[in-house]
């Protein structure tokens, strides 16, 4: 029998692998999160307890680039869309944490050419 997966470890920062210099693209990050509201009941009539994603950062070479902070629940499965362009390659990373203190992190690579 496998362990349940906490809420919020299984994410993907989408992001193309090569750019060119300055060229504009977008940086996506989906989080697998029930984004758990409070109102709500189980099969059995209790209630789901409050728990959503909280804040939300996505950083390039530890430079932020957007923070959020979630101060209601967001659709199951959150999707954050951010544009940018680099002049540098480099690493993207996204981290975030829930309301139960889970927290979680991805990252992309971003090669852009002749950097």
């Amino acid at each position: 029998m496998s362990t349940p997966t906490r809420p919020g470890q299984n994410a993907r920062l989408v992001a193309p692998r090569l750019v060119q210099p300055n060229e504009e693209f977008a940086v996506r990050l989906l989080i697998q999160h029930p984004m758990e509201t409070g109102f709500r009941r189980d099969d059995s009539g209790k209630p789901v307890l409050a728990n959503s994603i909280e804040t939300i950062t996505i950083e390039f070479e530890n430079e932020l680039l957007w923070r959020g902070h979630v101060l209601n629940a967001l659709a199951a499965n959150p999707s954050i869309t951010v544009r940018t362009a680099l002049t540098k390659s480099g690493t993207f990373r996204a981290n975030w944490r829930d309301q139960e203190g889970n927290v979680g992190s991805t990252s992309a690579e971003v090669r852009v050419i002749g950097a």
